[in-house]
């Protein structure tokens, strides 16, 4: 059953989790599993931005151009073939984040040297095309030792914000120091140090506020530790912090983690609340909050909140999957304790990197109400790292693989579709056999042809109904 349209934020922009309010949510139809058949492309495509505009001609996406190190080039691929058209790289600057955002065919990248560039594809009638420079700003003197940017955004004022972080990830031995700004449209530039916190995952922008979580790093970094929750603006004479909340960042990473705090990227939901995951130490917890715009004057910014998962098996290192309809508002969680994460590398293509087998499961369903209640409503004993929402059919997909077949060293991966309403599975495809079909680093998304895409080892999987 066909779901209401997702709700478009300002700017309304594309990002990694599909638009600037990190939902994981499209309006477009998603197979219905009508005999679905699968193809594929060996074009490395770490994240694709789909707009309407330019859906029926090409599409843009970040290319994983470099494994060793890790860094990322800007392409224009084909619309149906998946194949390049046109590709650009940072000359003398390298793109190692995948933070980026694109807003009417302009893409915002930041580089590790402290470089932000705009760039527009022009597509030329031979069915060729190149990518033009429309600025460039050097922030490099504003960077602290070791650190890079790794979230930029423009705001629906025309601010364009960043955050800088060291990224342990990357192996920089950084200062645990944090860089929040924003650049005006005169190039003037605006910061704030969030001094013993970094930032780990991706920020949400709605109209002109800016939503940021970070994790506890330096002498904050502790036992039963807490991580910082932001909702910054710009104000009349640089930053304001319209809240400042705390949540629980617990004693260290979970089994499988990546993050020192919340694993989750900042995800809108609806126009009226935002929400994280924790990380603290027995069970994490959905944490919802006010939208700026929403906030009652004199209330907490903080809604509600609501355990997830088995105690001792809990953890969540992926984006939200959010959804608004009528005074209700909805967030998809993943489990992701014990993760065997892989970001290639590996010398044995089937290894053990592989098996989703060995994570704790659950995909849970948490609802908060209009006046501001968590609740319960359906959990799917599923392993899964990512998954995304088709408004056009109403369907909830996962990519994930058969556990018994993995608990044998035999990894078969398949994309499930559920009814969002109930969490019903409604169907099952197989997409492929082996290491070559591992998500790596990216992750399951809806395109405008009726397909769903994933990123793996290999390339670029996609699945869709037959003729």
């Amino acid at each position: 059953m066909c779901l209401p349209e997702r709700p478009i934020f300002v700017p309304d922009a594309h990002g990694a989790h599909i638009d600037g309010g990190n939902t994981r949510t499209d309006d477009w139809v998603g197979p219905l599993g009508n005999n679905p058949q699968v193809f594929g492309s060996s074009t490395l495509s770490a994240y694709m931005f789909w707009e309407e505009a330019t859906k029926d001609s090409h599409v843009l996406v970040s290319l994983a151009c470099s494994s060793d190190p890790v860094y990322f080039c800007l392409a224009a691929l084909d619309s149906e073939t998946l194949k390049p058209i046109a590709q650009w790289s940072a000359p003398n600057h390298h793109a190692v984040s995948i933070y980026w955002q694109v807003v009417d065919g302009r893409v915002t990248i930041p580089t590790q040297e402290g470089f932000i560039v705009d760039l527009e594809f022009v597509k030329g009638t031979d069915g060729t095309g190149s990518f033009n420079l429309v600025r460039e700003i050097d922030l490099s003197n504003i960077m602290t030792q070791n650190s890079i940017i790794a979230i930029v955004g423009y705001t629906g004022d025309g601010n364009l914000w960043f955050s800088t972080t060291p990224v342990p990830l990357l192996g920089l031995d950084g200062p645990n120091t944090t860089t929040v700004g924003y650049v005006q449209t005169d190039n003037t530039v605006h910061t704030i140090l969030l001094q013993d916190e970094i930032v780990e995952n991706g920020m949400a922008i709605n109209n002109n506020a800016v939503y940021l979580v970070t994790g506890p790093a330096g002498k904050k970094n502790h036992a039963d530790a807490s991580g910082g929750f932001y909702a910054f603006l710009a104000g009349t004479d640089g930053i304001t912090t319209a809240y400042n909340e705390t949540y629980s960042a617990g004693s260290g990473m979970k089994a499988g983690g990546l993050s020192r705090g919340s694993g989750s990227t900042v995800s809108l939901i609806g126009q009226k609340y935002v929400a994280i995951t924790d990380n603290a130490d027995t069970q994490i917890n959905l944490v919802v909050y006010h939208q700026v715009e929403e906030l009652p004057e004199g209330k907490p910014a903080q809604v509600c909140s609501h355990p997830l998962f088995e105690p001792n098996a809990s953890a969540n290192e992926a984006c939200l999957t959010t959804y608004s309809d009528d005074n209700k508002y909805t967030a998809v969680i993943p489990n992701g304790y014990n993760s065997p994460w892989s970001f290639g590398g590996e010398s044995e293509i089937n290894g053990p990197q592989n098996n989703l087998s060995v994570m704790a499961p659950g995909a849970t369903r948490i609802d908060i109400s209009d006046d501001g209640t968590c609740s319960f409503v359906w959990d799917l004993p599923v392993r899964v790292t990512m998954s995304t929402l088709s408004t056009g059919s109403g369907l909830f997909y996962i990519y994930t693989q058969d556990y018994e077949l993995a608990n044998q060293g035999e990894y078969v991966w398949y994309v499930v579709a559920y009814e969002f309403q109930s969490g019903e599975e409604v169907w099952r495809a197989k997409m492929g056999s082996g290491g070559v079909y591992n998500t790596g680093i990216s992750a399951i998304q809806l395109g405008p042809n009726g397909r769903i895409y994933e990123g793996i080892d290999g390339g670029v999987a996609w699945m869709q109904d037959s003729a």
